[in-house]
């Protein structure tokens, strides 16, 4: 069973390169042997778009978001962290959650 990630497109990041960052995306969970399991696109007016882009992880099974570059989750790193992974093609940041570390019983 491969893992599971959810890529994630903030619209106004991507602006006319939406079709280019979603193949970044999915040659990026390839590369790295996940599954992709949904896409989370994210416009300036979501509601609450940390919570959404856990959320779909979440419900999916995925252990980790995929985004096709650090400016796509500037601003929700720390928070994504908790509970998942997070990929771009220059970056990786780890899940900070105790549990998924293996720190806490």
């Amino acid at each position: 069973m491969t893992a599971k990630a959810i890529g994630l497109l903030v619209l106004d990041v991507s602006g006319p390169h939406l079709l280019r960052d979603g193949r970044v995306i999915t040659d990026l969970a390839n590369q790295r042997g996940y599954t992709l399991a949904g896409l989370v696109t994210i416009a300036h007016d979501t509601f609450m778009p940390t919570t959404l882009i856990v959320a779909t992880a979440c419900r999916n099974g995925a252990s980790t978001i995929i985004a096709p570059s650090v400016d796509h989750i500037k601003h929700n790193a720390r928070a994504i962290a908790i509970a998942c992974d997070l990929i771009t093609p220059t970056h990786r940041i780890p899940c900070t959650s105790p549990d998924r570390r293996g720190g806490m019983s």
